[in-house]
């Protein structure tokens, strides 16, 4: 393989990221090592956390060396399904994307007829949806089954439609839809089970998976337990760890956490052992997870670092998202602040990438369109002239039916016509009602906006005159009695009078001095901008109804910044809060303000609903968050999926903040 210059830079940019991860980690192995020296490999719950390094494999020398001299069409096909078989068991994802790849392109310039073609297509599609749900293109992953469902209908192939609508139910579950997947499993184990058994086993993993999802434990293990059955049956060992690494999480769920997690070592050990890296990956994080969730950071730490580097060495980033997340939750939970920085600024970074693959991957499908239709052209020169002699024939055809199609061309076009004007008169009508209820909404979104202008408006206005008011009392009234005061008191003579109306003067003008003081607003003066955060998170903790915690780090520092941005940021904090309240019936809420070098940074977290992204728009609240980070030159992400929570991640520049671009 050649290697450009941008590839060049990307394989080492990935290589610093891994070595200054492992740099993170590594003084934590101190500590785990004198809990782990009294297990050893004899010990069934021993599991050591390793780099397995991608390594071409010598037995597929053969086949790489055969398809170098296979001939175009069914020889290299064949070679095809064997590489990526072998690469999706050892999770190299980017192998089994670039042969399948390979299979899509050359079946588009293989010279056969469509039907001969579709069930390869079929089968190549499904390879595509297998390595695009192995790199996180969940959405993609999708798109290659329906196409690979149609292909497999269209020429009547059960095995195919089978494997099809298991991979869609996989990929229904991941975007969190588990009642959609387990409608489609259980019609397709009644239609296909009896004749395809095998696939019957991967087909029942999936739905206990599904079961799993809805925390309907009992079923799920029902469903586990025949699964295990035929995987014994039938000797596939692939199988039958996937089906106890499931089991293994039930017992986590039951808060069996030992047995879970010697099993999770156990298969792990076994995955490793038999090359089924997919599986070991996905155990090795498991444990991790597990230790995080047992409190035992040092050791997770450890764990989900050898979990990104692998990831990063096969080239997996949904392993490497799944990683990244835990990690920068352990590193802030041992108040690692830097590292969980450093941390969620990769993970955005994986994020990005993810939609970048998914870019490319429909720049590739584009390209193999491009040259299918160059393909079906130059067959359409050569049989040109065939078609000039059929066009003859049929012409001598058409003369003498011409009386017959004359009639019913004239006829024809009339019912047309009707019909297509009764369509437009509906259609018409359609639009009329469309337009009157897109109208009345946009009537009621400027009148809620004009209210919001209308109250914002007088609030500054109310501070403004209280400022105004407060000015005036402090320097005129104030400033006149302090000089009559001065009057009295150079006054020689003092009488009872005297005294009594200087000490009057005295209370009037202390009055005059309180009430001026009373008018100008508090709210964000230096060194109480935390604390009146602090005051907020905890009157909503005291209604009882969600449980609200702040961090601030470091707080002299936050104290320190320009007025407007504590303005802009106490807003922007209690319009999220608002937004907690009201739809996401969180019961934990975390909110972290972090000053780091020349940025702030507001990490807003909730153990809600949660809701898709994709799917819902951004109401006024969002709207009017969005305008205040945009003033502020800074940025806004949003991580969030049904029943997982939501996480919004806020960046602000200070030394590019200024009270002219605000």
């Amino acid at each position: 393989m050649t290697l450009t210059k941008s590839t060049y830079n990307l394989n080492f940019f990935k290589l610093n990221t891994i070595l200054i991860i492992f740099l993170i980690s590594a003084f934590h192995l101190a500590n785990a090592q004198e809990t782990d020296s009294t297990k050893t490999e004899k010990d069934p719950a021993f599991f050591s956390f390793s780099w397995s390094k991608i390594q071409k494999d010598k037995t597929l020398q053969p086949l790489y060396d055969a398809l170098t001299k296979a001939e175009f069409g069914a020889q290299r096909f064949s070679i095809f399904d064997q590489l990526i078989e072998e690469h999706a068991k050892k999770a190299n994802t980017d192998s089994v994307l670039h042969y399948g790849n390979l299979y899509v392109k050359e079946l588009a310039n293989w010279d056969k007829t469509e039907k001969e073609k579709k069930y390869l297509y079929s089968k190549a599609h499904y390879y595509m949806s297998m390595g695009s749900s192995l790199n996180g293109l969940i959405d993609k992953s999708i798109e290659w089954n329906i196409k690979g469902l149609q292909e497999a209908e269209a020429i009547n192939n059960k095995e195919y439609e089978y494997l099809h609508k298991i991979s869609l139910a996989k990929n229904y579950i991941a975007q969190s839809n588990p009642d959609k997947a387990i409608k489609l499993l259980e019609e397709s184990i009644d239609t296909y089970s009896k004749e395809f058994s095998k696939s019957t086993n991967k087909a029942l993993v999936t739905l206990g998976s599904a079961y799993t999802f809805k925390k309907d434990y009992v079923k799920a293990n029902i469903h586990y337990n025949e699964s295990l059955e035929l995987a014994k049956k039938y000797e596939d060992l692939e199988v039958e760890l996937e089906v106890k690494l499931q089991q293994a999480k039930l017992l986590e769920i039951n808060e069996d956490y030992n047995t879970a997690l010697q099993l999770y070592a156990d298969i792990s050990n076994q995955a490793k052992a038999n090359n089924y890296n997919a599986i070991y990956y996905e155990g090795a994080l498991l444990i991790a997870r597990l230790y995080y969730k047992l409190e035992e950071y040092n050791v997770a730490n450890i764990g989900l670092t050898m979990a990104y580097i692998n990831a990063v060495d096969h080239e997996n980033l949904q392993f490497q998202r799944e990683a990244l997340i835990i990690q920068a939750r352990s590193f802030y939970k041992q108040e690692a602040y830097k590292n969980a920085y450093a941390t969620m600024t990769q993970l955005f970074g994986v994020l990005n990438e993810i939609k970048a693959k998914q870019q490319r991957e429909i720049i590739k499908e584009l390209e193999i369109q491009y040259e299918t239709i160059k393909k079906e052209q130059a067959i359409s020169d050569l049989k040109e002239d065939q078609i000039k002699q059929e066009a003859e024939l049929d012409r001598q055809k058409t003369i003498k039916s011409a009386f017959l199609i004359g009639f019913l061309v004239i006829l024809i076009p009339i019912i047309a016509l009707l019909y297509t004007y009764y369509q437009k008169i509906q259609a018409q009508s359609e639009l009329s009602k469309k337009n009157e209820e897109i109208n009345n909404q946009k009537v009621t979104t400027l009148k809620q906006e004009q209210e919001l202008k209308l109250i914002k408006a007088s609030i500054e206005g109310q501070d403004e005159e209280r400022k105004r008011i407060a000015q005036e009392l402090h320097d005129s009234i104030g400033g006149n009695l302090a000089g009559i005061k001065l009057q009295l008191a150079s006054v020689k003579e003092k009488t009872d009078t005297l005294n009594t109306i200087s000490g009057q003067l005295d209370e009037t003008y202390q009055l005059v001095r309180d009430i001026s003081h009373t008018l100008i607003p508090k709210k964000f003066r230096q060194d109480d901008f935390t604390q009146l955060i602090k005051e907020y998170t905890k009157s909503i903790t005291n209604t009882g109804e969600i449980k609200v915690e702040f961090h601030p780090y470091p707080e002299e520092k936050i104290n320190t910044i320009n007025e407007i941005v504590k303005m802009e940021l106490f807003k922007v904090i209690q319009e999220l809060m608002t937004n907690t309240l009201k739809h996401a019936k969180a019961s934990n809420t975390d909110i972290h303000l972090n000053y780091f070098e020349d940025s702030i940074t507001l990490l807003f977290e909730d153990n809600g609903k949660g809701f898709n992204t994709e799917e819902n728009g951004d109401g006024i609240g969002f709207t009017n968050i969005k305008s205040r980070i945009e003033k502020l030159n800074g940025t806004l992400h949003i991580d969030s999926a049904l029943n997982r929570g939501t996480v919004i991640s806020i960046e602000i520049p200070i030394k590019n903040t200024t009270n002219e671009n605000i």
